[in-house]
């Protein structure tokens, strides 16, 4: 058995992976290819994207509840990409001595790289970035996932 399939199967039981998501990696990994382009398993349990050919991709963000869907946002990349351009220009219209007080506060608005963000989203991640769960006296077990897809 090859690594990545040793690695796949050690995510699962290390429950960084669900079992369905194990065998869609497996599949791609049988297949040589997915319909998105080859995928390699990062040390971190994501999933790096070599060759994008087709298709749109989104940021998915889902929060959860025992009973109920929360929230469910779906963003296409490609509006993030544009977004962050937006966003890199908006930066330059914050008065000086704002900048000044958040820099203080340790957030300095020109090191901020939105669009190289924007950039490693779309090109290299797919899978999860973020799955947390937590437990609310009130709301019961809620999760959070985030992924790119």
């Amino acid at each position: 058995m090859n690594s990545e399939k040793m690695k796949i199967l050690e995510m699962i039981q290390e429950g960084k992976l669900t079992a369905t998501e194990g065998m869609d990696l497996l599949k791609v990994i049988e297949e040589g290819s997915s319909p998105k382009g080859a995928a390699q398993i990062t040390e971190d349990g994501l999933v790096k994207k070599e060759k994008l050919i087709t298709g749109e991709r989104f940021l998915r963000i889902r929060v959860v509840g025992e009973k109920t869907l929360k929230v469910n946002v779906n963003v296409p990349l490609s509006l993030i990409r544009s977004a962050s351009k937006l966003v890199v220009y908006a930066m330059s219209f914050v008065p000086a001595d704002k900048r000044a007080e958040l820099e203080e506060k340790g957030l300095d608005l020109q090191a901020l790289d939105v669009e190289g963000l924007a950039r490693i989203l779309e090109e290299t991640l797919d899978g999860k970035i973020v799955d947390v769960e937590v437990s609310d006296p009130v709301e019961g077990r809620i999760k959070v996932e985030v992924c790119v897809d």
